[in-house]
């Protein structure tokens, strides 16, 4: 018999095969409006990174879900790190986070590999956005 995870707030049993969510934030300023949304759209919350190596370990328990990547983490090169978890773990998608953005830096960031792009501090309808498109 295996054990069955059932959420509280919907009183619904959960499919333990969904996706699970990855926070890697420099602050947790944007992390509880990411893990409301994305439970209430039967996501797992799987952890929450203060940085980069924490994540990746985070990510190669997982191995299947979405990593929120905040661009403004020490450490965070998006041109090196964004291709290389896409090649490591290919079920994984990458939304990134960041408070500067430009039009360079989105482009390059999708061209790269990543799903989406979110600025900071993240609005409700932005990810409601970039989660549909992910589906």
């Amino acid at each position: 018999m295996s054990v069955q995870e059932f959420d509280f707030a919907s009183g619904k049993v959960l499919d333990p095969k969904r996706k699970q969510a990855i926070l890697a934030l420099g602050d947790d300023t944007d992390a509880e409006l990411l893990k409301d949304s994305l439970r209430s759209k039967g996501y797992k919350f799987a952890g929450l990174a203060h940085d980069i190596r924490s994540a990746l370990e985070l990510v190669r328990s997982h191995k299947l879900g979405i990593l929120f990547l905040d661009a403004d983490l020490p450490g965070v090169k998006l041109n090196e790190l964004v291709p290389s978890i896409k090649k490591a773990f290919p079920d994984f998608t990458i939304v990134v986070l960041s408070s500067a953005v430009t039009k360079e830096m989105l482009s390059e960031v999708l061209r790269l590999g990543a799903a989406g792009f979110l600025v900071k501090p993240v609005q409700a309808d932005a990810l409601d956005k970039v989660m549909a498109k992910i589906k």
